[in-house]
């Protein structure tokens, strides 16, 4: 990958160990979900991390489709958005990431990591 498809990182212990990827006006509340390592509905994902008490989780992510290093893939699927417009956050909203690509409608998404239950190294890439 590029830097022109780096679109931001970040390396923070993560409260609970779960981060949310959701279109920006997305008000899913994931009913239904068992606590599996991902849970993902049309415009909304739950991902399971590392928890903080283990130690900080590595994010990064960008707008390509080309191949990673990572050896586990968590998601490979689609996300829809209004607006084009996402943000990557925990449930105490101690990390908030807005995730721009200015182009509305479904988008695909594939999540990698470096462990496929409770990664500490993930990489996200959501392109059209």
């Amino acid at each position: 990958m590029t830097t022109d498809d780096f679109l931001g990182s970040f390396c923070i212990p993560v409260q609970h160990g779960l981060l949310v990827l959701r279109d920006i006006n997305s008000a899913d509340t994931h009913e239904g979900w068992d606590g599996g390592a991902v849970h993902a509905v049309a415009d909304s994902l739950y991902l399971r991390v590392q928890p903080s008490v283990d130690g900080p989780v590595t994010v990064e992510v960008f707008d390509s489709d080309e191949p990673t290093h990572e050896d586990v893939t968590l998601y490979d699927g689609i996300i829809a958005s209004q607006h084009g417009e996402f943000v990557l956050h925990d449930p105490n909203n101690w990390i908030s990431m807005r995730v721009i690509t200015d182009e509305p409608g479904t988008a695909r998404l594939r999540i990698t990591g470096d462990h496929d239950l409770m990664p500490s190294v993930v990489r996200i890439q959501i392109w059209y």
